[in-house]
């Protein structure tokens, strides 16, 4: 028994050491591109999104629900949304939509009559959508019009960065009631409160650290406390709703790029629902 305890306790080590290796190089790389400027950040996020992309139309083609000849479409609308929120904004998400709609009926009209139109059409638009048109918002909110906008990226990826931390950490010490136990039963109530309450002290922190680094007249403790309502409660769900995707197609991750986190959609998926939102609130309601 002590033997088993501790080959178990061997194995919890290497899962965390690993954990925070993967964590540590995407950060590298992720901050890296992000200060660099706003070019190579948008081509480090359409990279992203390609990546994305490939791997949920690999868990498509599992079902037959896809086809590797599709998979195309969905990675060229994926890159699309990225460069086009670079060059157009978000104007453009419109027609970049409706291209790839067109295209993926045209697709599985004229070159694929083989197969079971429907689905894939949806499956081959949700893609892009999820994979391109979401993560393309981290680079609304750097191209944001104000000086040194990668501070208000670092901001909103840092809290992210808190809920998810403390959230597994205190789950795996103390969870005890389960979140959603039919969708991601490893999610404990116990480690959202930590989370939740963590995001809200470390926005108020951050806040100042922002602030004393270039002078925001706009960035209130309001508005910093609205971002942090944000991570807390639609970061969960974008998790949440990976994980439906996953437990559909009876996997763990989506990929396995980053060491002990997955791939890359395992690690954006919770800025699936959050960078819209804060990019939104503060394109519209914040920043004159």
């Amino acid at each position: 028994m002590a033997e088993r305890r501790a080959r178990r306790g061997s194995k919890e080590d290497s899962s965390v050491a690993e954990r925070v290796i993967g964590a540590v190089l995407f950060a590298i790389v992720f901050l890296g591109t992000l200060i660099w400027g706003k070019l190579p950040f948008t081509v480090a996020i359409a990279l992203a999104a390609a990546l994305g992309s490939i791997e949920l139309f690999g868990l498509f083609e599992t079902k037959g629900e896809a086809v590797p000849t599709a998979a195309v479409l969905g990675i060229l609308g994926s890159v699309a949304y990225v460069f086009m929120a670079h060059y157009r904004g978000p104007e453009s998400f419109g027609y970049i939509t409706i291209a790839i709609l067109f295209f993926s009926f045209l697709w599985y009209m004229v070159v694929l009559r083989h197969v079971k139109p429907t689905k894939a059409v949806a499956l081959t638009v949700l893609a892009p959508i999820l994979a391109g048109l979401c993560l393309s918002h981290l680079v609304l909110l750097r191209e944001l019009p104000v000086k040194r906008s990668w501070l208000v990226v670092i901001f909103f990826i840092a809290l992210i960065w808190v809920y998810d931390v403390l959230a597994w950490a205190v789950g795996r010490k103390l969870g005890r009631h389960k979140l959603a136990p039919d969708v991601s039963p490893n999610k404990s109530l116990e480690g959202a409160i930590a989370g939740t309450v963590g995001v809200m002290a470390a926005s108020l922190l951050f806040r100042l650290i922002v602030v004393s680094i270039e002078k925001y007249d706009w960035f209130s403790i309001g508005v910093a406390l609205v971002i942090a309502a944000i991570v807390v409660v639609l970061g969960p769900l974008g998790d949440l709703s990976e994980s439906l995707i996953k437990r559909d197609y009876g996997v763990k991750d989506m990929g396995t790029l980053i060491p002990g986190h997955g791939g890359i959609m395992d690690r954006f998926d919770s800025t699936l629902f959050t960078a819209p939102a804060v990019f939104y609130f503060l394109f519209y309601f914040v920043i004159k």
